[in-house]
């Protein structure tokens, strides 16, 4: 409804942000880059818990692994998984994830 009152489209308003006012729309997107990380990180971390569980096999850790990949699609630059369910490649992309959480949150509190 708003867009109706403004008569502008949301493409055109980052368009124009981007154009005249680049820091105000970086630190926007920082700022919700921030608000997911801090909604979605327990899931996160949760969910790696039981993934890199050596009792998990078969199914579970395929199921838990695309939890994952579903987790982290909206957070920028997510890390490609091994597809391997092996402990061995489990724990891998455990810490994978884990490193790459860190980094993005040293990267937004920059």
């Amino acid at each position: 409804m708003w867009k109706r009152i403004l008569k502008i489209d949301m493409e055109e308003a980052r368009r124009l942000g981007d154009k005249y006012a680049p820091e105000d729309m970086a630190e926007g997107k920082k700022d919700q880059i921030r608000a997911d990380l801090e909604k979605i990180k327990p899931a996160i971390l949760k969910a790696l818990k039981a993934y890199t569980l050596p009792e998990l096999e078969g199914m579970d850790s395929r199921y838990l692994r695309s939890t994952l990949v579903n987790l982290m699609k909206g957070l920028p630059l997510a890390p490609r998984l091994y597809g391997g369910h092996s402990l061995k490649a489990r724990k891998q992309n455990r810490e994978m994830i884990e490193d790459y959480l860190d980094d993005l949150e040293l990267e937004i509190l920059r």
